[in-house]
């Protein structure tokens, strides 16, 4: 044996496990790299004046979860900043529709989607332009309307809310609550966010496939010996919670359901300044039906069975009432939705990430096809 060897053993260990170390962090980055090492410059980027959003000229794919059906998609960022056509100066009125992942669709071709749908319908008479993001509420949808939204000119604006816009903050990161908090306000509108600075040490584990790994299976550990049930401010609770009549909500809860409210009545105010309609609708909830989501129920975040269903007829009611008595047009969405369910046997929604599928964008797009159709009359 070598004297180095026998003389510094411990030194030598520690060589080895090193080495150790960064094969399997080659290892990692050749087979998983894609998912365990953020871009370099990635799609979505923060952005002081609306959170965060997409990168302009971005290009990226989406690639289904296991267990999701849907082929990898290629998204296409254009110049302004938002998926489709670079957006040119109109010659027929213009309807925006804004939203979060579900008008952002990245899981569908944008062939397929139900803004292109709509152009594709209402050629030479409307003009549909969209934009959504992952995690956007009303608040900084509120933010990019102001910054961006309004220089497309639009005649209209369809906003989508979504339940999860109505979280308590305790219950998690990415709800209206915590961006209200985080929003530097001028007259009422959000114009700049107080963005939470990542330290260099999370910035480096953020980088090591191995770190971001390890991290994963702790998560998923931890959800699994201490299920949601257990808990009170859960995600599970709170969707059961928005699920009962607004009588039955904690008195929080409520306050913070119609401070979110609160929010689309100031974008009515902003958009009757500049005479344009505000519409709003409500993103129905996968969960509703007992064959939808069948994978994502069952992940630890939920711990729900296969067949659970659970609606979201409070939170729909609540708002429809809300909007009623300030004379703010609502599209049911739920409705179409649950027709065509007990119509046929199909699945609107993907099976781990509960985002439309192809089927789910074509009744969006026969709802709004009607409702301004009819509107029109």
């Amino acid at each position: 044996m070598p004297i180095f060897l026998r003389t510094h053993p411990r030194l030598v260990l520690l060589c080895l496990y090193l080495v150790f170390l960064l094969l399997v962090e080659l290892v990692l980055r050749l087979g998983w790299g894609d998912e365990l090492i953020p871009d370099a410059a990635p799609a979505i980027i923060a952005n002081p004046q609306v959170h965060h959003d997409y990168r302009p000229g971005a290009r990226f794919t989406t690639r289904p979860f296991p267990g999701d059906t849907f082929t990898p998609v290629e998204n296409q960022i254009n110049a302004f900043g938002i998926r489709g056509p670079e957006p040119q100066p109109k010659d027929h009125p213009r309807i925006l529709l804004l939203g979060d992942s579900f008008v952002q669709a990245d899981e569908v071709a944008y062939q397929q989607s139900f803004t292109h749908l709509l152009n594709l319908h209402f050629t030479d008479h409307l003009d549909f332009v969209s934009h959504g993001m992952v995690s956007w509420s009303p608040t900084p949808e509120f933010s990019w309307l102001h910054h961006k939204g309004l220089s497309l000119t639009p005649d209209a604006v369809v906003l989508f809310l979504c339940l999860n816009d109505f979280y308590r903050r305790q219950v998690f990161h990415q709800t209206d609550a915590v961006y209200r908090a985080q929003a530097v306000y001028q007259d009422r509108i959000p114009v700049t966010y107080e963005l939470p600075q990542q330290s260099r040490s999370k910035v480096l584990l953020e980088n090591i496939a191995l770190a971001r790994l390890l991290y994963r299976g702790y998560r998923t550990l931890q959800l699994q010996f201490s299920p949601p049930s257990r808990q009170s401010a859960t995600i599970p609770n709170e969707i059961i919670h928005l699920s009962h009549p607004n009588t039955d909500w904690p008195s929080d809860l409520r306050a913070n359901v119609d401070s979110t409210l609160q929010v689309v009545l100031d974008i009515a105010a902003h958009l009757d300044k500049r005479d344009i309609a505000l519409h709003v609708t409500l993103v129905p909830s996968g969960f509703t039906w007992p064959d939808e989501i069948l994978l994502g129920k069952q992940h630890p975040l939920y711990g729900w069975p296969a067949n659970f269903s659970v609606g979201q007829q409070g939170l729909h009611r609540h708002i429809q009432k809300f909007l009623a008595e300030k004379s703010i047009p609502f599209i049911d969405l739920h409705a179409p939705f649950d027709t065509k369910k007990n119509q046929e046997d199909i699945l609107l929604f993907n099976e781990v990430d509960g985002h439309w599928k192809e089927s789910g964008h074509r009744i969006v797009f026969e709802t709004l096809r009607d409702y301004f159709r009819t509107d029109q009359d």
